[in-house]
C-alpha cells in the first residue's frame, strides 16, 4: 500500500502580507541615482501594484470558479477565491499537531465526505443523490443540491441527506397460533417523499423539499441511549407489526402452499399501511415490505415434511383411481359399440342378400341368428350404459323382424327395419 502524500499547507493571505511587507521594506530603503532615498514613494507604489495585480488575477480567474451567470458570476467567484486564502491562512495557524491527530482519528461523517470547496470556499459540486440540509444559526434555511451548492452568509452544512432507496432488514422471532416458535426477518425499502408536483422531474432522485426539514430533524433515541436516524425508524415498528401479527395464524396457514392469498402477503399489506400512516407525514415514503423465509425448530420442520408427503400421496393414489374407473367406462363404451356395429352388420347383411340373390335363407340359420341377438344384447356390458326397457324392445323388434323375414310373404320386396323410439335412445347414450 503506498503511504499517503503529505498535504501541503498553504499561507493564504498571510502569504500576500508577507510579500506586502517585504516589498515595502525593501521600497523605504532604495535610493536614487543622486543618493536621495525615496522614502515611502516606492514602497507605496510596490503596495499598489502588487494588490491591484492581485485582484485583476483573482478577477480573471473567477470566471472559472463560479458556473454561475449573469451579474453575481463573476463576483460570487472573487468571493470564493477570496475566502479561500483567508481561511487558508486560518487553517494555517490554529490547526494544530493534536487537532490534526484526532481529526484523523474521528470517523468520518457524511459532511466529512463532501467535497472540500464546501469548506474552504464555501461552494462546491455534490453527487446527484444527495441534498444538504441548510441552516443558519439554530433555524433550518433551506435545501440545497443536488448539483452545484453555494452557501450565503453564516450558512451551514446540518445534515447530508442521501436520496436513494434505502433498504434495512431486522430480524423477528414470534409463535403461531398453535405455539410453534419460529424465526424469520423484516426487510423495508423506503425513500424520501417524492415530489407530487412534478417539479424536479428532471433530477435523478426527485425529492419533496419539505420533506428535507422533517427528516433532518427527526431523530429518536434507543433503549440504549443511542440516537437513531431516519434511516433506521422504519424497522423496529415494522418487526413490532410483524410479531403481533405471526400469532393470529397456525403454522399450516403461513407456509401453506397454493393458496390465492397468502397470510403473510395480507401481513405484508398491514405493515405497508401501518409504516405508510406513521411516516408519510415525516418525509417517508415506504416502497416495500418483505418477510423472509420461515425458520423452523428441527422436529417440527420434519414432522411437517411428513405431513406433506402424506398428503400428497393421498392425491397420487386418489387420481390413479379415477383414472382407471375412467378407463373401465371407455372400455365398457367400446366394447358395447362394437357389439352394435355387429348386430347392424348382420342385419344389412341379410336384407342384402334377400334382395340381391332372391332366395330365402334357412329357417335354422334364421333361429341361430336370433339366438345370437340375443345373447348379444343380454351382454352386462350394454346393460350397463342402455336401460332393460329399452334392450327388451330392441330384441323384441329385431327377432319378429327376422322371423319375418324367414316367412313366406306375398310382397318379396322388404323395406329396411326403421329405427323404433328404443333405438333412438339407445343411439344419443352412446
Amino acid at each position: 500500500m503506498r503511504p499517503k502524500p503529505k498535504e501541503r499547507k498553504e499561507w493564504g493571505i498571510f502569504g500576500l502580507l508577507a510579500v506586502l511587507l517585504l516589498l515595502f521594506v525593501v521600497g523605504a530603503f532604495l535610493a536614487d541615482t543622486q543618493g536621495v532615498r525615496h522614502e515611502s514613494l516606492v514602497s507605496v507604489s510596490w503596495l499598489l501594484i502588487t494588490i491591484l495585480t492581485f485582484l485583476l488575477v483573482l478577477i480573471y480567474y473567477a470566471q472559472y470558479v463560479s458556473p454561475l451567470r449573469g451579474e453575481e458570476g463573476w463576483w460570487a467567484g472573487f468571493l470564493l477565491l477570496l475566502q479561500a486564502y483567508l481561511k487558508a491562512g486560518e487553517a494555517r495557524f490554529l490547526a494544530g499537531d493534536d487537532a490534526g491527530k484526532k481529526k484523523k482519528t474521528a470517523v468520518p461523517t457524511q459532511i466529512d465526505k463532501l467535497p472540500d470547496s464546501l469548506k474552504t470556499l464555501n461552494a462546491g459540486f455534490i453527487r446527484g443523490y444527495q441534498v444538504l440540509a441548510i441552516t443558519r444559526g439554530s433555524s433550518y434555511v433551506r435545501p440545497a443540491g443536488p448539483g452545484f451548492v453555494v452557501l450565503y452568509t453564516k450558512e451551514k452544512i446540518w445534515r447530508v441527506i442521501d436520496l436513494r432507496p434505502q433498504r434495512r432488514s431486522q430480524p423477528v422471532k414470534a409463535k403461531t397460533r398453535d405455539g410453534i416458535p419460529i424465526e424469520t426477518s423484516v426487510t423495508v425499502t423506503f425513500q424520501i417523499k417524492r415530489d407530487p408536483s412534478g417539479d424536479d422531474d428532471d433530477l435523478l432522485y426527485p425529492f419533496d423539499r419539505d420533506a428535507i426539514f422533517h427528516v433532518s430533524y427527526d431523530e429518536t433515541v434507543d433503549e440504549n441511549g443511542q440516537r437513531r436516524p431516519w434511516t433506521q425508524q422504519l424497522t423496529p415498528p415494522a418487526a413490532a407489526t410483524l410479531t403481533n401479527e405471526i400469532p393470529k395464524h397456525s403454522l399450516d396457514e403461513l407456509i401453506r402452499a397454493g393458496d390465492a392469498v397468502s397470510p403473510l402477503e395480507a401481513i405484508k399489506q398491514t405493515i405497508t399501511q401501518e409504516l405508510q400512516r406513521r411516516f408519510l407525514p415525516k418525509g417517508i415514503e415506504v416502497l416495500s415490505v418483505g418477510i423472509g423465509g420461515l425458520t423452523l425448530p428441527a422436529g417440527v420442520r420434519d414432522q411437517q415434511f411428513l405431513t406433506w408427503q402424506t398428503e400428497w400421496q393421498r392425491k397420487i393414489r386418489s387420481e390413479n383411481a379415477t383414472g382407471n374407473a375412467e378407463v373401465v367406462r371407455r372400455m365398457k363404451q367400446a366394447r358395447a359399440r362394437a357389439q352394435i356395429e355387429i348386430i347392424e352388420n348382420i342385419t344389412h347383411s341379410i336384407e342384402t342378400m334377400r334382395r340381391e340373390e332372391d332366395t330365402d335363407l334357412s329357417q335354422i340359420i334364421m333361429l341361430r341368428m336370433i339366438e345370437a341377438l340375443e345373447d348379444a344384447v343380454s351382454a352386462g356390458s350394454v346393460q350397463a350404459l342402455v336401460p332393460q326397457q329399452i334392450i327388451a324392445g330392441l330384441v323384441g323388434d329385431a327377432s319378429r323382424q327376422m322371423q319375418s323375414w324367414v316367412t313366406p310373404s306375398k310382397v318379396r320386396r322388404v323395406d329396411p327395419p326403421s329405427l323404433s323410439s328404443g333405438e333412438q335412445e339407445q343411439e344419443g347414450a352412446v
